[in-house]
């Protein structure tokens, strides 16, 4: 990223360091734009150490290029309070970084659905996660869906050394041409045309892409599946927890009876007390019941097996320890 920038402004490698970042900023001023890439989560670690700095955002104007995981769209909400702006890029390390990007139409078709359940299911379909969305150049990227709904890549063009033919990276997903889209949303009552102008989108007739995320990053319990997105779409539901955790992950928590429930585990920058374990425990509950439909029929059956386990860390203990010095947050831990 750093030498692909390099050839449109003055770049800074400086890693995931906090200090670093903003004390370059401090020291160039704010008569620059500045453009911050990394994980979605460690732009929002940035800006929470900024603030609580008292950094000018004021009088900065900053954009956010993010990418490695998803992003739901209340964290984009969160970023846009001091960022200017912020797009996702898709890549895959044993393919190559730049397959496809956000657009200010993919964004305004993704919040759309996030705000309109009808829409989301048009598009869609009737799982509860809100994918990602980009946009893709098809005369540089062939992409497939097979029957699991996981993603195929070939790379159409032959200036690679290591071409890919049909690579499947196990991303769970879809593909759709500009028109069937177009379609889709008319359906919906939404015009298309009408979206790409509100959204100030330019003329490209793109085909979309769409991601769920890596199929093995799941918990099931009674026939509920929750995955990271379900997560972090409850956590920026609730902006008084959401300024406080700094990451989280999902396990199963079997009991002496052979029982499993769901168990979600946050990092805080607080002390954890039971007050903060019960109010974790019921705004998640709350969420997941509003958010995921699986989960919700389950809790009818089942409510006493679905209330999850909550635990809470400081930053940098117990299963989050090893995340010093990792720039990719762990979101899956073994059942124990």
């Amino acid at each position: 990223m750093g030498v692909a920038m390099a050839q449109n402004g003055i770049v800074k490698c400086t890693g995931p360091d906090i200090g670093k970042i903003l004390h370059t900023m401090r020291f160039f001023g704010p008569g620059y734009r500045y453009l911050i890439a990394g994980y979605p989560p460690f732009l929002k670690h940035l800006m929470d150490a900024a603030e609580s700095e008292g950094f000018p955002f004021d009088e900065y104007t900053m954009e956010g290029l993010v990418g490695g995981e998803g992003m739901s769209e209340g964290l984009r909400d969160y970023l846009l309070r001091h960022f200017k702006t912020v797009f996702s890029g898709f890549g895959a390390t044993d393919l190559e970084i730049g397959i496809a990007g956000e657009t200010p139409l993919a964004i305004a078709i993704r919040r759309l659905c996030r705000d309109r359940a009808d829409v989301r299911e048009k598009l869609f379909g009737t799982d509860s996660r809100l994918p990602m969305l980009f946009q893709y150049n098809p005369l540089m990227h062939y992409i497939e869906a097979n029957d699991n709904r996981e993603l195929v890549f070939t790379i159409s063009r032959g200036s690679l050394l290591s071409p890919r033919i049909r690579y499947n990276v196990h991303d769970e997903g879809g593909v759709a041409r500009f028109d069937k889209v177009a379609q889709l949303l008319a359906e919906a009552g939404i015009d298309m045309e009408e979206l790409k102008k509100s959204a100030g989108s330019g003329n490209l007739r793109l085909p979309f892409l769409w991601i769920y995320g890596r199929r093995d990053y799941t918990i099931s319990v009674m026939g509920a599946n929750i995955y990271p997105e379900d997560i972090e779409q409850c956590l920026y539901a609730e902006p008084a927890l959401a300024r406080i955790t700094h990451s989280f992950c999902l396990s199963l928590a079997e009991r002496e009876d052979a029982s499993v429930r769901p168990r979600f585990v946050f990092e805080v920058d607080t002390e954890p007390t039971e007050e903060l374990l019960t109010t974790y425990r019921e705004a998640m509950l709350h969420r997941l019941v509003d958010l995921n439909a699986d989960f919700r029929e389950a809790w009818k059956e089942y409510p006493e097996t679905l209330v999850p386990e909550i635990q809470l860390y400081r930053v940098g203990e117990g299963p989050f320890a090893g995340d010093k010095d990792k720039i990719k947050q762990t979101r899956f831990l073994k059942a124990s």
